[in-house]
This record gives structure tokens, C-alpha cells and sequence, in this order.
């Protein structure tokens, strides 16, 4: 015994056509761009860090400067009366 399978063609059927949009251009920058210009996010990230190595670098000395005032001028506030006078 043969069976056969077949499938009914529906007379009604319609194409659906799409049509390819065509992709917008993306607005990211050449990095060369970026460089020549000075806003390259690699030289923004340095300058900051650099600028904040200076900052930390400024307050430590002055910080070492003002330890080194106090251990000298402690002394010479804290020595009694008798020995100032000499």
C-alpha cells in the first residue's frame, strides 16, 4: 500500500515584501580625532590622575612642612622661664 502526503495549495496565499532600510552612520568619532583635538577619554583619564597625584603630592608637603614648624617651635615654647632669660 503507498500513501502519498500532499499539502493543499490555498489559492488565497499573498507575498509579503520587505524592504532593507539602509543602516544610519554612527556618530562615534575617529580616535585620531580625539587626539588631535585633546579630548581623547584615555588623555582626559591621565591628566586627571596626574593632576590628582600632584594635589595629594602638594598637601603631603605641606603637611611635612607644618610637622617640621611644630617640632621646632614646641621646644622652644615649652622650655621653663628660667632658661629663656639666659
Amino acid at each position: 500500500m503507498k500513501t502519498a502526503l500532499t499539502t493543499p495549495v490555498n489559492s488565497n496565499q499573498t507575498t509579503q515584501t520587505s524592504q532593507l532600510i539602509p543602516a544610519s552612520p554612527t556618530s562615534v568619532e575617529n580616535p585620531s580625532t580625539w587626539m588631535r583635538d585633546g579630548y581623547s577619554p584615555t588623555e582626559i583619564i591621565l591628566a586627571a590622575a596626574i593632576l590628582t597625584s600632584l594635589s595629594i603630592a602638594g598637601i603631603a608637603s605641606v603637611i611635612i612642612a607644618i610637622t617640621g614648624l611644630v617640632k621646632t617651635l614646641v621646644p622652644v615654647m615649652v622650655r621653663p622661664t628660667s632658661q629663656k632669660t639666659k
